[in-house]
């Protein structure tokens, strides 16, 4: 590996328990940097800047068919509508905004509850 090469990360997205993900986070997340995990219909990265503040940004495809679920879900995690580009929403959320509890924590655990959001399984809303 090249200096310029950075780690592959392989995860497995079933994330049992907060542990594996805080496990992951500890290894590849000091402050002043970010990781990016890529899903099917979806990107999600997680930012640590210099000050200790975290940031999410999640990614959805405007022609995935969970997108207006993948929204509402993320929404009602507290994250809000950031931008549109390309065929992509754009939603945040940040640890400023959060005012409960250790930031690191709450980061965590919202990155383990919108990962779990994301890879929901897609319910019918009406009957064949």
């Amino acid at each position: 590996m090249t200096g310029n090469q950075k780690p592959e990360l392989s995860l497995d997205l079933g994330f049992g328990d907060q542990r594996s993900l805080a496990t992951m986070v500890d290894a590849l997340l000091k402050r002043g940097s970010g990781l990016s995990i890529a899903l099917s219909d979806a990107t999600v990265g997680v930012s640590l800047d210099k000050l200790g503040d975290w940031t999410i940004t999640v990614g959805l495809s405007s022609r995935s068919d969970r997108f207006h679920q993948s929204m509402s879900s993320l929404e009602r995690l507290g994250f809000f509508q950031a931008t549109e580009n390309e065929g992509s929403m754009y939603m945040l959320w940040t640890s400023l905004l959060s005012e409960v509890g250790d930031p690191r924590i709450v980061a965590e655990q919202t990155l383990l509850q919108a990962l779990k959001a994301l890879q929901a399984s897609t319910v019918s809303l009406y009957i064949r």
